[in-house]
């Protein structure tokens, strides 16, 4: 029996040195990961490493350029590793799950030489032994399965956070997509108040020199030019701050495009909606009934007070006890044993601090419902306010177009009458003036629609984006 034993341990005995090796090597490789996962968060610095590659924007629209921000954006690259961070804490606790036998095994040979009491007289004893154990969770007072809704709740938060995290990256590309556009479209409502100060200044030049108007006209003209061309160049630069802000909503930096090719970008991409915002006739009331069921950020707290109900759970079943099922078997040649007991264990006293567990996860949950409320209240005003928004700019773009109407032909009549002698110079400066101020506040209703439509996208947790191509503003 024993000869029969060992000739079955002996390939085990020889294998236990290359299986400590595999161990080793399995070890190392984990290390290394570590290793090169914290060189990854911490890069060397390099001289190269401030050049960015250029990226080439032509040819793409607002779709594109979401799809773009998701890719790159670290909010949105953390919130996935968030995600799978919790996904990984679920399979934790999977492994460690109860009612199901810790089953282990472990054997032994050796030798030992003994003097027998004589110089001449020695003893050499093999001796093998091995045992079998046994172990097993038999109840918990759902220990366990409080543990694992409070995982799985945990990983439902971070997907509705992930989810969150996408929506508020559509809505600052499209912020930035659309503020870009406005600044663009409002650097041509300076370009054309300025050429139309110049068509001034050219017809009181004229007629000062036919002896119709007086120095004073020319002098003031002038003027008009000169302010016109500071409000250019400021609309310029508003344009130019406007594509540097768009760069960012991408996740890129400066130096990562052209200002030619950003500013293509906006040309581009004028008279694009994000939707036919004059039609969305829904309310505010029929909005938050919808947010309520699909925004990801109420989504999120929902499931953050399902894990704090969790491990309010968790804590309640920690001052119960464990009842626990061993057995072991053990062989020492030639002698062996059988053993199996029920285990029971309770603490009776640690300072209270099972209770006073207890009670901060009472207080969490109670803390963790306060805060799904107070979200839903204030996803009701941000969506009230988003709606109004996106009403005033309806109302608002339907005057401005009348406006516009208006104004247009005031300043045609008022460049007759002042080529011909009947209007004054203050009239035709006031035409020139309102007809530049009816086209801003067209682009500016136009624009300001579609900001607000990007931001109630957002708070309803809209994921059908819908994108048309209408007729530029002023066609």
């Amino acid at each position: 029996m024993i000869r029969r034993l060992l000739r079955v341990a002996k390939p085990l005995f020889r294998a236990m040195p290359f299986a400590a090796v595999g161990l080793v090597a399995s070890s190392c490789g984990t290390l290394h990961n570590a290793e090169q996962a914290k060189a990854e968060v911490l890069p060397a610095a390099s001289p190269g490493a401030s050049e960015r590659p250029k990226v080439s924007l032509a040819g793409y629209q607002l779709p594109e350029f979401v799809d773009f921000a998701m890719t790159n954006r670290p909010e949105v690259i953390s919130a996935m590793l968030s995600v799978e961070a919790r996904l990984m804490a679920i399979r934790t606790v999977e492994s460690g799950k109860p009612f199901m036998p810790n089953l282990t095994a472990s054997a032994r040979y050796g030798q030992s030489t003994a003097n027998g009491g004589s110089h001449f007289s020695w003893r050499n004893t093999g001796r093998f032994s091995g045992a079998v154990s046994l172990d097993m969770l038999l109840v918990d007072f759902g220990r366990y399965d409080a543990e694992m809704k409070a995982a799985v709740e945990d990983l439902v938060a971070a997907e509705a956070t992930l989810g969150e995290t996408r929506l508020g990256v559509f809505e600052d590309v499209s912020t930035s997509y659309f503020t870009l556009l406005m600044k663009d479209a409002l650097l041509d409502v300076a370009r054309t108040n300025e050429w139309e100060c110049m068509h001034h200044l050219s017809q009181a030049t004229n007629r000062f020199a036919n002896g119709e108007a007086k120095l004073l006209d020319v002098l003031r003209a002038r003027l008009d030019l000169s302010e016109a061309v500071q409000a250019r160049i400021s609309a310029s630069n508003s344009t130019v701050t406007a594509a540097a802000e768009f760069l960012k909503s991408l996740g890129l930096s400066v130096d990562c495009a052209s200002r030619e090719d950003v500013l293509a970008v906006a040309e581009d991409g004028l008279g694009q909606t994000l939707r036919e915002f004059e039609t969305s006739t829904f309310t505010a009331a029929e909005a938050l009934l919808f947010a309520r069921t699909n925004s990801p950020a109420i989504m999120a707290k929902r499931a953050r007070l399902r894990a704090a109900i969790s491990d309010v759970d968790w804590a309640v079943s920690d001052l119960f006890p464990e009842l626990r099922l061993s057995s072991s078997f053990n062989f020492a040649d030639p002698a062996w044993n059988w053993s199996w007991a029920f285990d029971a264990a309770q603490s009776l006293f640690l300072g209270w601090r099972k209770t006073t567990a207890v009670d901060a996860a009472v207080v969490h949950m109670r803390a963790a419902r306060m805060d799904v409320e107070s979200a839903e209240l204030s996803l009701s005003r941000d969506i009230a306010v988003a709606v109004s928004e996106r009403d005033d700019a309806v109302a608002s773009l339907a005057a401005a177009r009348t406006s516009v109407r208006q104004a247009r032909e005031n300043l045609r009549v008022a460049d007759e009458q002042y080529r011909v002698g009947d209007a004054s110079r203050i009239d035709y400066a006031d035409a020139v003036a309102d007809y530049a101020t009816a086209l801003g506040q067209r682009v500016k209703a136009f624009y300001e629609g579609q900001l607000a439509e990007a931001r109630i996208t957002r708070l309803v947790g809209g994921e059908a984006l819908y994108y048309h191509e209408t007729v530029r503003e002023g066609d």
